[in-house]
């Protein structure tokens, strides 16, 4: 129940306001406990695993974006499958843009990071 209240926020949230998530967004850097879970397994600097897979048996991966304030920030949440990463050596920190098709279903989730930071984050992201 937790975590379909999780996915509910981040669709309804994580789409709106100054950082829409259609848009290139900066990530965050990961911090120990501020994770969503506390078996959630930090891959790299950026990105968290949920070690709890949803009810089909897919695997999550997280990251937090937007204003920096208190309570401003967004979570973007989505199955792992849908992350797709283009390395470019000038995405420091690394980039995400969730992308739509025109009919306004999910298509991918991408990722641009350098290869040094798609090497320690392998862990989240399909092969």
């Amino acid at each position: 129940m937790r975590w379909l209240v999780i996915l509910w926020a981040a669709a309804l949230f994580a789409q709106t306001g100054e950082y829409p998530a259609d848009k290139e967004n900066v990530v965050f850097k990961t911090q120990i406990g501020k994770q969503i879970d506390k078996s959630d397994v930090q891959c790299g600097e950026y990105f968290w695993r949920s070690e709890k897979a949803d009810k089909k048996g897919v695997p999550t991966v997280y990251y937090f974006y937007g204003d920096p304030s208190y309570g401003k920030n967004k979570l973007g949440l989505y199955r792992q499958s849908l992350y797709k990463v283009v390395v470019n050596p000038e995405k420091d920190p690394p980039t995400v843009q969730v992308v739509r098709d025109g009919e306004g279903n999910l298509k991918e989730v991408r990722v641009r990071m350098t290869e040094a930071q798609l090497k320690v984050s392998k862990a989240c992201f399909s092969q």
